[in-house]
C-alpha cells in the first residue's frame, strides 16, 4: 500500500521502491528497539536496580535518539514510543518476578508475589571464600595472584572503542571456593545480571527436574495445542529432540537482522511458544541439529501445560531449583502469556549463576541433595548428532574443539552480549563472565585460558 501510494504521488517506480525499502527499515528498527528499550529498563532499573543512564550509555546506545522512554510510577510500567509515536511498547513490573514486555492495550497475564529465597552471601569477603557448601574446609592452592589479577584487568580494560568489552562481573570458582570477582562501575555482587540464552541452561535443570517427578519423558513430545492434525509429522518432535536442537524446525536465529525468527519472537510476540509452534519443519525430525530459542520455548510452556496449574508452575524454578540453591537473586521472567521465557529471561548475580555452575559440576547434587536426576548431566554433555561435538542438550560442549586451548571435557552455556558459565571437570573449576559486549571485544578462549593457567 505505501508503495502504491508512493507511484500515484508521482515517483518512479525504482524511487517508490528504494523510498519504501528504507521507510520499511526505518519502521522495522523503530519497533524492535523501542520494545528492546522498554524491556531493558524495566527490568534493569525497576527489578535489578540498576542505572537507567549506564544502561542508555552501553546497551541501549544504537536507540538513543530514535526511542523516547518514560516511568508510570503507579502503574510500575515503562512506556517507550519512536518516529512521532507512531510505534510503541510497554513494559510492565511482575510484582517481584521480573518485567514482562507487551505491545496491545491488553496487559499481560498477571504473576502473583513470589516467595522467593534469601541470599546468604557474605557483603565483602576477603579472598577465598567458600560458595560450594560440600567444598573442603580449607581453600585450594593459592594461584597465581599477579597473573589472575592481570586476567581480570584485562578483562575489564577497553582497547579498542570500535570493539567495547564492556565486562560487568567476573567470578572464579576452585575446588568450591571463590578465588577471584570483580565488577564493574554500577556493578555488585548483589546486582542480578541477564543470561539472555545461559537460560536454556536453566531450562535443562528445570526439565531434568520434571522429568525426575514424571511431568515430563525425554523420548514422548511435549503438549503443543496448535498441533491439532493428527496428520501434523511436527507432533511427533520429543523432548530430547527439543532439548538437543534437533526438533527439524525452520527457525532463523540472527539478531542483526531486526526481522528474523527469535527477535520476532522476544519482542513482537504475545506468546513465544506459540510463534515457535507456528514454525515449519525443514527437516525430519532428530536429523539436523540447528540451534533454535523456539525450541527452548516450547519446553517451557511444554512444562506449564504438564504442571496444568499455573500457580504451581510460576513457583518451579523458586521452590525446586533457586531455593535449595541458595539462588535469592535468581528472576525467571515470563512473556505476556505467562509462560517463563526458557530460552532468554533469567536474572541472576553473577555469585548466583555460578552456584547453578556447581551443581552440573557435581552431577546435579548440591550438598547433600540431589537436585537433578541420575544421568541428567551425562545427557546435557553427550554430543548431538550433527553438531560436531559442540553441542549436548541446550549445553554448549568443547569436545569438538571449538576452544582449542581448553580442556576437551569443558561444557559450557554462553549467551547474547558475551554471557558465559563454563565449567571445567577435570579442573573443578567454574568461570562466570558476565557483561555488554556487542561485537567481538572478548575472546571467551583468551580469557578461559588465562584464568586456568593462574590456577
Amino acid at each position: 500500500m505505501v508503495l502504491a501510494s508512493m507511484v500515484l504521488l508521482g515517483l518512479s517506480g525504482t524511487v517508490a521502491a528504494t523510498l519504501y525499502i528504507q521507510v520499511r527499515a526505518r519502521l522495522v528498527l523503530a519497533q524492535a528497539g523501542s520494545a528492546y528499550v522498554a524491556k531493558t529498563l524495566c527490568s534493569g532499573v525497576l527489578m535489578a536496580g540498576m542505572d537507567d543512564a549506564q544502561l542508555w550509555a552501553a546497551e541501549l546506545s544504537r536507540a538513543r535518539g530514535l526511542v523516547n522512554a518514560r516511568f508510570i510510577p503507579d502503574r510500575g510500567e515503562m512506556v517507550t514510543d519512536a518516529l512521532w509515536g507512531l510505534v510503541s511498547a510497554r513494559a510492565t513490573r511482575q510484582s517481584n518476578l521480573g518485567c514482562s514486555l507487551y505491545h496491545q492495550d491488553v496487559p499481560p497475564v498477571s504473576l502473583p508475589e513470589q516467595a522467593r529465597p534469601v541470599s546468604s552471601d557474605q557483603p565483602s569477603p576477603s579472598m577465598p571464600w567458600r560458595l560450594d557448601p560440600a567444598s573442603p574446609d580449607a581453600p585450594p592452592g593459592a594461584p597465581d595472584g599477579q597473573e589472575l589479577q592481570e586476567v581480570l584487568d584485562e578483562a575489564f580494560r577497553e582497547p579498542d572503542p570500535q570493539n567495547p568489552r564492556r565486562t560487568r562481573a567476573v567470578v572464579v570458582v576452585h575446588n568450591g571456593w571463590v578465588v577471584a570477582e570483580r565488577y564493574a562501575p554500577g556493578v555488585s555482587p548483589a546486582t542480578p545480571l541477564i543470561g539472555w540464552s545461559v537460560t536454556k541452561a536453566l531450562t535443562h535443570a528445570l526439565v531434568g527436574i520434571a522429568v525426575k517427578e514424571e511431568l515430563l519423558q525425554l523420548d514422548k513430545p511435549v503438549q503443543v495445542p496448535e498441533w491439532t492434525l493428527p496428520e501434523d509429522p511436527r507432533r511427533a518432535i520429543t523432548l530430547d529432540q527439543l532439548l538437543r536442537m534437533s526438533s527439524g524446525l525452520a527457525f532463523t536465529e540472527v539478531y542483526g537482522d531486526f526481522e528474523t525468527d527469535v527477535v520476532k519472537m522476544l519482542l513482537h510476540s504475545e506468546d513465544a511458544a506459540a510463534y515457535a509452534a507456528g514454525k515449519p519443519l525443514e527437516a525430519e525430525p532428530g536429523t539436523l541439529w540447528h540451534y533454535s530459542s523456539g525450541d527452548s520455548n516450547l519446553i517451557s510452556r511444554g512444562l506449564r501445560l504438564a504442571l496444568s496449574d499455573d500457580a504451581a508452575y510460576w513457583r518451579f524454578p523458586y521452590e525446586h531449583l533457586f531455593q535449595p540453591l541458595g539462588m535469592g537473586s535468581a528472576v525467571f521472567e515470563t512473556d505476556p502469556s505467562g509462560t517463563f521465557v526458557g530460552s532468554s529471561l533469567a536474572y541472576a548475580t553473577a555469585r548466583d549463576w555460578a552456584r547453578f555452575g556447581l551443581l552440573y559440576l557435581h552431577d546435579g547434587v548440591w550438598g547433600d541433595r540431589r537436585l537433578l536426576p541420575h544421568g541428567w548431566v551425562k545427557q546435557a554433555i553427550t554430543p548431538t548428532p550433527g553438531s560436531e561435538g559442540n553441542y549436548g542438550a541446550h549445553w554448549w560442549l568443547n569436545q569438538g574443539g571449538r576452544f582449542p586451548d581448553l580442556p576437551r571435557d569443558t561444557f559450557y552455556a554462553r549467551g547474547f552480549s558475551g554471557q558465559l558459565m563454563m565449567i571445567v571437570p577435570s579442573r573443578n573449576v567454574v568461570i562466570v563472565r558476565l557483561g555488554q559486549t556487542p561485537g567481538k571485544g572478548f575472546n571467551p578462549n583468551t580469557f578461559a585460558r588465562r584464568v586456568l593457567k593462574a590456577l
